[in-house]
């Protein structure tokens, strides 16, 4: 339960951060109380816990002295960059927020191909700096409005782009890193003197792992200030579009190439998958299906529902489709990609479409998700932000997403849209991406419900999918997860005691990361 912030905790953030950059008024409060995001308007709630304050640092020092007043007075912390979803929230009581929007430097160091970055820099904003100078760093499945730092340390990674530009957990080079406890870590090669930012693997043993694991601990285990990341080659010009929102008049970029591709059966899909990912020939790839489609087509709720009703999207991506972007640095290399994706996606049975299939619309989107990640987001928001995951959602190898993990949670839907309980939308709305140029895959699967009418029911989807990926011993929420429960239990308090050794005094506000961990111990 949350309760009033002590008169003298309060004074002393001021003199911290300064007396504009603090507030306890209930006006504010209720600004950092409300998210409009994912799953959180199609399960029926917005608001979440109010915290008892607002903080905004724009040091590593008064980071540090943040985090010691708040155990000083027994109070919890939850820091966040771009706040993009309900775990950048207070979720448990006495919680005090960083904005960390004040921390907002980048700097892009050309020669040797990285960036570093504070905790706000959006990752669009890093792009557009990087593409001036012929780089581009990865862009994750948030869009451009997403924090590198915050993808990279503390929440999941992975994007279109990570088949070429890798997931950012993998691009961390070095990392500034407020402990629960106010110690500063630093990882990679800023912890030698003199050495600079350009090496993950620094003296002493790694921490990467420990620090973020698979999917982050979303400020569960401190408050990161600055990482490097790696960056990869941008073979230009920059992204340039004109026109009014949300449909650009984007300009084609030179050398390359733009094809949306459909497969008839999953089986054909993940040869296909497999083979692309092995030529290395792909710099950016989306799967998505009607639904995610249709909501990026129309620009409002109601467009959105009069165009499923029409079904003319859903007859034609009802089974799902993939967008592949390739940018070569030559005509002749492109050439030679081009001859390499259209046979392999011939020999797997796959169709290739124009993107301008619907007009310009169309175009705009698969050029701008390839591009700039635009659109992705605005297609988990929609309708009326009902958006929610049947399971399984997971990291995993394409066999076990598309052969196993995509068929239940299809089964799910289907069974749950013939109730009107969600929208249908066709045959799923898979949204994937291939990391790596590898057998690897990131999965995840959208219900979308009209959130006034009366029979939407999203979550039952969400649990028939979890327990049938469960009797099948299938990882879920992007992990795999240990096949017996006693297995299970050792995971959770191996867990519970990296957090213990991270945060001794328990003022982090883990977002629920780590709650299972404590209920095992």
């Amino acid at each position: 339960m949350s309760r009033k912030m002590p008169d003298e905790a309060y004074e002393e953030f001021k003199q911290v951060a300064g007396e504009n950059n603090v507030s306890i008024e209930p006006e504010v409060l209720e600004t950092y109380t409300y998210m409009n995001g994912l799953a959180q308007g199609a399960m029926g709630f917005h608001w979440n816990r109010k915290p008892i304050g607002v903080v905004l640092p724009s040091t590593l020092e008064e980071v540090r002295k943040i985090l010691e007043i708040c155990t000083r007075y027994g109070l919890k912390f939850k820091a966040h960059s771009t706040a993009w979803v309900i775990m950048a929230l207070a979720t448990s009581g006495n919680v005090v927020l960083l904005d960390m929007r004040r921390m907002n430097n980048l700097e892009i160091n050309e020669r040797d191909f990285f960036l570093i970055t504070e905790s706000y820099p959006p990752a669009g904003v890093a792009q557009i700096e990087a593409m001036k100078k012929g780089l581009q760093p990865h862009l994750v499945g948030a869009g451009p409005n997403a924090s590198n730092l915050a993808s990279a340390t503390s929440m999941q990674g992975t994007g279109g782009t990570s088949v070429r530009t890798s997931m950012n957990e993998r691009n961390v080079l070095a990392v500034e890193w407020v402990l629960p406890t106010g110690e500063v870590l630093k990882l990679g090669s800023i912890n030698t003197p003199g050495a600079g930012w350009f090496c993950g693997d620094g003296p002493g043993p790694s921490l990467r792992g420990m620090m973020r694991g698979a999917v982050g601990q979303v400020s569960g285990n401190g408050v990161f200030t600055k990482v490097a990341l790696k960056l990869y080659p941008w073979y230009g010009p920059e992204y340039k579009g004109g026109g009014e929102p949300p449909f650009f008049n984007s300009e084609e970029v030179p050398n390359s190439y733009l094809k949306y591709v459909l497969w008839d059966s999953f089986d054909d899909e993940a040869e296909g998958l497999y083979r692309l990912g092995e030529a290395e020939i792909i710099d950016y790839n989306n799967r998505w299906a009607a639904g995610a489609f249709t909501s990026a087509m129309t620009t409002s709720n109601q467009e959105y529902l009069d165009a499923e009703a029409a079904g003319k999207y859903k007859e034609m991506f009802g089974k799902g489709f993939w967008t592949f972007f390739m940018h070569a640095p030559s005509e002749r290399s492109l050439k030679h990609r081009i001859k390499v994706f259209e046979k392999i996606v011939s020999d797997t049975g796959g169709e290739i479409a124009d993107p301008m299939i619907f007009g310009k619309r169309s175009y705009e989107i698969a050029l701008q998700n390839a591009v700039r990640a635009i659109w992705i987001a605005k297609a988990a928001y929609m309708p009326t932000s009902a958006n929610t995951g049947s399971m399984p959602m997971t990291y995993e190898n394409i066999d076990q997403c598309f052969k196993y993990a995509l068929p239940i949670s299809v089964n799910a839907k289907k069974e749950y849209a013939n109730q009107d309980k969600i929208l249908n939308e066709g045959a799923d709305n898979c949204y994937a991406c291939i990391d790596e140029d590898g057998h690897y895959i990131h999965i995840e699967h959208a219900c979308l419900i009209d959130t006034w009418e009366p029979k939407g029911e999203p979550g039952g989807a969400a649990m028939v999918g979890m327990a049938k990926a469960l009797s099948k011993g299938m990882g879920l929420l992007y992990m795999s997860w240990p096949g017996s429960l006693k297995d299970f239990i050792v995971y959770l308090q191996y867990s519970a005691q990296i957090q213990s050794m991270i945060d001794p005094n328990g003022i982090a506000d883990s977002s629920g990361t780590m709650g299972a961990s404590y209920l095992a111990t």
